[in-house]
C-alpha cells in the first residue's frame, strides 16, 4: 500500500513539475515571439536558443530559432540547426522550404529554387505545400516563381479554379498588369458570382494605369461576345462599374446605349445607369440615358421612362437650388419639366404601375415648389383611390406635409410617425424622419428635432441629405448661443415662411436679423436667405453681402458667401465699389491701402474664392465662369 500511495505521489510531482516546465516554455516562447514582433531579434535569440537547446524535439521552437537567425543574418548557424530535421518525415517538407529560403537570403537563388522545386517534386500531393511554397517565394520577390508554382498545383490536383487570386495578385506584384486582369477575368467568366471580389481587388490597388488596361480588356472581351452570351452581362457589369469609378460617365452611358441596342428586347441597363447618373449628379446624362426609353419604348417602360425624367429633373433642380448654381432661372425649368412628364403619364393612361409614385411626387412638387396646398390635396386623393396604396405609408406621409403646411404640428407628428412607422427603411423612412425634425423645429421642440436627427446621421445620399445637416447645424448654433429659444424662434418663424411660399415676408424677417446686432448666432445663414430670395434687388443683396464678409471674414460658410458674392457681382454687371470702406483690403483682401475706391470685378472675386479654397466645392464653378467670363471679354 505504501509503495503504491509513492508511486502515485511520484507520478504527481513528475506530472506537476512538467506542467511547470511547459507552462514556462510557453511563457519564454510567447516572449521571445513579441520581441521579434518589435524586431528585438537579439534579446528574441538567447531565449530561443535556451528553448531550442531544452526542448531539441520540437520543431517550432526550431523554427522560430532560424527565424530569428535569419533577421540576424547569421544564416550558416540557421541552416546548421534546420538540416538536423531533414531526416524527420513529419517536418521534412517544411524544413525543406526554410533551407531554401535561407539560401535565397544568402543570395544563392539558383540554389533556393532547386530546393524548392525538388520539395515539391518529392511531395506532389501536399496541396498546402504549394501554398506554402509559392508565399514563401512571394515573401522574397519571387513572384514568376510563384506564379508558376500555383500552376503546376492547379495541374497536379486538375482543378483550374485553384489560386486565382493568389496569381492575379503574385502578377500585380510583379508588375504583370496584364496577367493579372486576364486572371480576375478568367476568374469572372468561371464564377460570376467573383465579381464583388474583383471590385474590391480593383479598388484595394486604386491605380489608373490597372483600371485603364482592364477598361481596355473588358472592351476586347465585350467586342467578341454575342448579347445572348451569359458572359456578357457579367462583364458590361464590371465595365460599367469601372467606368463610373473612373468618372468617364460618357463613355459609361455610350457603353449602355450599344448593350441595350443590340439586345433583341429591353434589357433595362440605361434605368440602371440613369439612376447611377443621377446619384453622381450627371444629371444631363442621365437624362439622355432616360429619354432613350421615352423615344423608342411603349407602354409601362417607355411611362416609366418619364417616371425616371421627372424625378431626374426634380434632383437637378434642388441640386441647383441647394448650392445655388442658377444663372438662368434652370431650376424653376426644371421643376416645370417635371410636372410635365408627371402630367404625360396621367394623361396617357391610369394603368401604369407606378401610378402611385407618380400622383406622390405630384403632391411634392406642389407643397415643395408651387406652395399649391389644392394640388397636394388633389394628388392625396387620387392616391388614396389607388388600390394597391391605401395601406401605404406615403398616404399618412402626405398627410403630414399638408398638416405641416398648415402649421398644425400636433397632426403633423402624429401622420409623420405613422407613415415611418410603416415605412421602416428606406428613402420614405428617412424623409419621415427629417419632417418629423422640422416639425419639432417649427413647433420650438428643438430637443426632440436633434433626437429624430440622430438617425439620419449617417445618411449622405438621401434627397434630404443636405437639409437634414443644415438643420442640425442649426440647432447646435442656435442652442448654444440662446437656450432660451427665442432665437431659434424667431429664425424657425422665417425659415417656415420661406419654405411655405411667403419668400417676401421671410426676406424682410431675415433683413432684421442681419441688421440686429443682438442676433449673432445665424447671421450667416440669415444672410443666404436673404441673398438667395427673389423678391430682393441683387445690388441691395451685393451690398448686405459685402459688409457682412467684410465685418465676419471667419465665417464657417465663407466659401458659399464669396460664390453667393461673386454671382451677384457678375449679374448686376458691378464694376466697382463705393462702400464705407477706406481701401479695396477693407472690403476683400490685402491690396493697395492708399486707394479710396476699389475696382473689384466679378473675376476678381472669383479668382480670391479660387485662391481661398482651391480643393473646395466652388472651385470648379468659378474656373468655369471665370473661363466664360474671359471668352465675353476677348
Amino acid at each position: 500500500m505504501n509503495t503504491f500511495l509513492k508511486t502515485v505521489f511520484s507520478l504527481l510531482i513528475i506530472g506537476l513539475l512538467s506542467f511547470t516546465a511547459t507552462a514556462q516554455n510557453n511563457s519564454d516562447f510567447q516572449l521571445a515571439t513579441r520581441l521579434m514582433q518589435q524586431q528585438q531579434h537579439a534579446d528574441a535569440l538567447p531565449l530561443l536558443q535556451e528553448l531550442h537547446d531544452d526542448n531539441p524535439g520540437t520543431y517550432v521552437y526550431a523554427d522560430r530559432l532560424i527565424d530569428c537567425l535569419i533577421q540576424l543574418k547569421q544564416y550558416d548557424q540557421g541552416l546548421e540547426i534546420a538540416r538536423k530535421y531533414q531526416d524527420q518525415p513529419e517536418v521534412e517538407s517544411q524544413v525543406e522550404i526554410r533551407i531554401g529560403e535561407i539560401y535565397h537570403f544568402k543570395e544563392e537563388t539558383e540554389k533556393a529554387l532547386d530546393i524548392w522545386y525538388a520539395n515539391l517534386e518529392s511531395h506532389p500531393r501536399q496541396l498546402q505545400l504549394y501554398i506554402t511554397t509559392a508565399r514563401t517565394m512571394v515573401s522574397r520577390r519571387e513572384y514568376v516563381e510563384a506564379v508558376e508554382v500555383y500552376k503546376k498545383a492547379r495541374n497536379v490536383f486538375q482543378n483550374d479554379r485553384l489560386f486565382f487570386g493568389d496569381i492575379a495578385n503574385a502578377y500585380m506584384r510583379a508588375g504583370e498588369y496584364e496577367l493579372a486582369i486576364e486572371e480576375w477575368l478568367n476568374l469572372l467568366e468561371s464564377s460570376p458570382n467573383q465579381i464583388s471580389y474583383i471590385q474590391r481587388s480593383l479598388l484595394r490597388y486604386n491605380d489608373p494605369i490597372l483600371y485603364d488596361i482592364t477598361i481596355i480588356e473588358l472592351d476586347e472581351r465585350l467586342g467578341k461576345l454575342s448579347i445572348s452570351s451569359p458572359n456578357y452581362q457579367t462583364f458590361y457589369q464590371l465595365q460599367i462599374w469601372l467606368l463610373q469609378e473612373n468618372k468617364l460617365y460618357r463613355r459609361a452611358l455610350a457603353t449602355a446605349k450599344e448593350y441595350e441596342s443590340r439586345s433583341q428586347s429591353y434589357n433595362y441597363s440605361l434605368f440602371n445607369l440613369g439612376r447611377q447618373l443621377t446619384e453622381n449628379n450627371e444629371f444631363e446624362l442621365a437624362k439622355e440615358a432616360f429619354t432613350y426609353y421615352t423615344d423608342n419604348a411603349y407602354g409601362e417602360i417607355k411611362w416609366r421612362g418619364l417616371e425616371e425624367l421627372a424625378d431626374t429633373y426634380s434632383k437637378w433642380a434642388k441640386y441647383i437650388d441647394d448650392y445655388n448654381l442658377d444663372f438662368t432661372n434652370k431650376r424653376d425649368s426644371l421643376y416645370k419639366l417635371a410636372t410635365v412628364m408627371l402630367d404625360s403619364i396621367e394623361t396617357e393612361t391610369n394603368n401604369y404601375s407606378g401610378m402611385g409614385n407618380v400622383q406622390l411626387k405630384r403632391a411634392e412638387l406642389a407643397l415643395d415648389h408651387v406652395f399649391n396646398l389644392d394640388k397636394a390635396r388633389t394628388a392625396l386623393r387620387k392616391l388614396k383611390n389607388l388600390p394597391a396604396m391605401r395601406d401605404s405609408p406615403e398616404i399618412p406621409y402626405l398627410e403630414g406635409r399638408i398638416h405641416l403646411a398648415q402649421k398644425k404640428f400636433t397632426e403633423a407628428r402624429i401622420s409623420f410617425t405613422r407613415a415611418n412607422k410603416q415605412a421602416e427603411i428606406g428613402e420614405l423612412a428617412e424623409k419621415t424622419r427629417y419632417f418629423l425634425a422640422l416639425t419639432d423645429f417649427y413647433a420650438g421642440d428643438y430637443e426632440f428635432a436633434g433626437i429624430q436627427l440622430k438617425s439620419l446621421g449617417r445618411q449622405n445620399t438621401s434627397y434630404y441629405a443636405n437639409d437634414a445637416l443644415e438643420l442640425r447645424l442649426w440647432l447646435q448654433q442656435g442652442t448654444a448661443v440662446d437656450t432660451s429659444g427665442k432665437l431659434l424662434s424667431r429664425f424657425a418663424d422665417a425659415v417656415f415662411m420661406e419654405n411655405n411660399g411667403a419668400s417676401a415676408k421671410s426676406s424682410e424677417a431675415f433683413l432684421g436679423m442681419i441688421n440686429d446686432e443682438s442676433f449673432t448666432a445665424l447671421k450667416d445663414d440669415a444672410l443666404l436667405f436673404f441673398v438667395e430670395s427673389p423678391h430682393i434687388q441683387k445690388a441691395k443683396k451685393y451690398n448686405e453681402l459685402s459688409v457682412f464678409l467684410v465685418s465676419n471674414p471667419a465665417t464657417p460658410i465663407k466659401e458659399k458667401l464669396l460664390w453667393e458674392q461673386a454671382k451677384l457681382a457678375e449679374q448686376t454687371n458691378i464694376q466697382s465699389v463705393r462702400s464705407a470702406c477706406e481701401s479695396t483690403g477693407d472690403c476683400f483682401w490685402n491690396l493697395d491701402s492708399t486707394t479710396s475706391t476699389a475696382e473689384i470685378s466679378p473675376k476678381d472675386i472669383y479668382e480670391r474664392l479660387i485662391l481661398e479654397y482651391p480643393q473646395g466645392f466652388y472651385a470648379p464653378y468659378a474656373r468655369e465662369r471665370l473661363t466664360e467670363l474671359t471668352n465675353q471679354n476677348s
